[in-house]
């Protein structure tokens, strides 16, 4: 793992040189940050859950006691780092939405996927880190202790997300490095990378390339999930379908919660399914956030079948009018 340039990171840190030091800086005891420090194992409850592609994915979530000082190190330390504009994940400002809006422009689109993305993310990488922003390297073993699950990242953990884009700044770079004289467009959420360009050759030739800077940065592509998409192909862009220049839920699931909807207004015989009332509801709230012109379409399609068949209280429920 290459080191972390300083120089890519502007913003005043906390003064730390001791374990007492964070202590006062925290507010946590002396012996509790000792005790999270040396048996952070101790303190996670590991379960799985299912992925939608299939397989399990392992969550280890902090006790409420390493919460509380991973929440610490994330406001104080890592949340307003300089980031490179290709990391989309994790950040204020950026989001789903503007990752896919990155690559409306472009006709052909090469999808990649960093296999095991948090484990694959180690003790040394967090420490490298830590050790960028000027720390010892006692405090930088403790920093990273309190961040680390079985020497690596956890999925799960409050500070993952932040380091883990922190951890990914050379390879952004490098990766950007190649893609910009290629007029080929990169961005990336978490572990999925998405590069688009005019010219479908670019997208063939850049595959080796990135590949190798990739794995030089100690990661590992998940090639069955290696996508090229082009104009006679769906564009998916997490989650989200490029058509017609613009980036949005798409036609498919656009007809899909119209029918969900039909189901609940006009199948449900003067019953409520709060079940599928919280689950539309929550439906409306995602697509307000990346697609509003088609959560109006779904706001007055639900309004006018309401008002149809004479259901008053899901008009309310579902619309808060």
């Amino acid at each position: 793992m290459s080191e972390v340039k300083p120089y890519l990171l502007y913003t005043p840190f906390p003064r730390l040189e001791t374990l007492q030091d964070l202590s006062n800086a925290t507010h946590l005891s002396l012996g509790l940050l000792y005790k999270l420090s040396k048996l952070s194992c101790c303190y996670y409850r590991v379960y799985s859950i299912p992925k939608p592609s299939g397989g399990s994915r392992t969550i280890a979530e902090p006790a409420k006691s390493m919460k509380a000082v991973q929440s610490w190190i994330l406001v104080n330390i890592l949340r307003d780092l300089t980031l490179p504009p290709q990391a989309m994940g994790f950040r204020r400002g950026r989001n789903i939405l503007r990752n896919a809006q990155a690559h409306e422009k472009n006709k052909y689109l090469l999808s990649l996927d960093i296999d095991n993305f948090f484990p694959s993310i180690k003790y040394n990488m967090v420490y490298t880190v830590f050790r960028s922003l000027g720390y010892n390297k006692h405090i930088c073993h403790v920093l990273t202790s309190l961040c680390t699950f079985n020497s690596s990242l956890p999925q799960g953990g409050v500070t993952s997300p932040a380091l883990s884009n922190l951890v990914c700044i050379k390879m952004d770079h490098r990766i950007s490095g190649y893609c910009g004289p290629r007029n080929i467009v990169y961005t990336r959420y978490a572990d999925d990378m998405v590069f688009s360009s005019m010219n479908a050759n670019r997208l063939v030739g850049l595959y080796s390339a990135v590949k190798g800077i990739i794995e030089n940065e100690c990661f590992k592509l998940n090639n069955k999930k290696t996508r090229y998409m082009g104009p006679k192909r769906r564009r998916k862009v997490t989650g989200l379908v490029i058509g017609n220049g613009k980036a949005g839920i798409g036609r498919q699931e656009e007809r899909r919660i119209r029918a969900s909807i039909y189901s609940l207004i006009v199948k449900s015989k003067g019953t409520i399914d709060t079940e599928a009332v919280t689950r539309l509801r929550g439906y409306f709230c995602y697509i307000k956030s990346v697609d509003s012109e088609r959560q109006n379409r779904l706001s007055g399609y639900t309004e006018r079948l309401c008002l149809k068949h004479n259901r008053p209280e899901l008009r309310q429920a579902l619309l808060h009018r």
